[in-house]
This record gives C-alpha cells, sequence and structure tokens, in this order.
C-alpha cells in the first residue's frame, strides 16, 4: 500500500489481459457535472427498483461487490453505468467491457457519496499532478463491497486505468 499526498491509500492492481465484462444499467449525461450531479439518485432508482439485488444475482464476482463505471466521451458526454462482472446477456441490461491492464486504486473512506466527491478532487488535484503515471483512455470505475455505505469506515474502491 503506498500513500498519495494527504495520506490518500494508493495501489496498483492489474486486471487480466482479456476484458472483464460487465452487465448492468446505464445512463448517458451531457457533461461531467451532470454526472456528478445525478449519479447519486441514480443509484437510489436502482435500489428502489430492485435492479440492485437483480443485478448482485448476476454477478459472478470476479470484482466482488457493484460498480460504478464512468465512460467519459471526447463530446464532453459521461456515460455511467451501475452493474456487476457478468458474462449474462439478455435485452433487460446493458453489456460494456472494462479493459484488461494495470489500474491506480484508491481507497475513499467514508459515508457515500460524500467520500467519492472528496477523494476523486483529492485525486485529481493533489496526487494525480506528481504521481508518476500516465492515465489510459478506458474507463474508470468504483467498486462498492458489500458494507453500509453511509458509515464513517465504509470503503469505496476508485479504479483509475494507467499505462
Amino acid at each position: 500500500m503506498r500513500k498519495g499526498l494527504k495520506t490518500m491509500d494508493y495501489r496498483i492492481e492489474t486486471l487480466s489481459d482479456i476484458p472483464v465484462p460487465v452487465v448492468g444499467v446505464k445512463r448517458a449525461y451531457a457533461t461531467g457535472q451532470k454526472a456528478q450531479e445525478n449519479i447519486f439518485m441514480f443509484w437510489m432508482e436502482i435500489d428502489d427498483s430492485g435492479k440492485k439485488d437483480q443485478l448482485l444475482e448476476l454477478g459472478n464476482n470476479q470484482l466482488p461487490g457493484l460498480l460504478g463505471v464512468c465512460k467519459p466521451h471526447d463530446s464532453g458526454e459521461m456515460h455511467y453505468l451501475i452493474g456487476v462482472t457478468s458474462e449474462h446477456k439478455d435485452d433487460k441490461w446493458r453489456n460494456i467491457e472494462l479493459e484488461g491492464g494495470r489500474y491506480l486504486v484508491f481507497d475513499a473512506k467514508g459515508p457515500v457519496p460524500e467520500s467519492i466527491k472528496k477523494a476523486m478532487q483529492q485525486i485529481n488535484k493533489d496526487i494525480l499532478p506528481k504521481l508518476d503515471y500516465e492515465i489510459r483512455h478506458a474507463p474508470f470505475f468504483e467498486l462498492y463491497k458489500e458494507g453500509a455505505i453511509r458509515e464513517d469506515d465504509y470503503v469505496t474502491e476508485i479504479w483509475l486505468p494507467i499505462v
């Protein structure tokens, strides 16, 4: 475990060389800012509709838990998918793939969504500019493992693809 500036823990993980299949529900937002403003409500809708439990049943635990996959587009649009690792395919769900390779993994500790917003600001403003890693043009994602997401000791992993 390495320490970033301001003591945020991070490590390097490698996903398999082959793409990792993910199944879930996707939303498109006009900008990254719009995504940040609306993603928490998207999660609430998925939870309230019962889709969260349905997804968890489909998961293969290659990455154990729920994923929030962010895919920025050159147009400024941000696509966000709530899903699980799974090879399941049908018309009810959207399928995407996470690219294999190396990822910087940061631990965002504390209640969701505040901990993630704070961690992403710290990562982008204070940590990444000082680390010697190049971010790959690929989706990045949050990994939500089982636990009480509103508790102070809950940890969300933020996975950023690196060259």
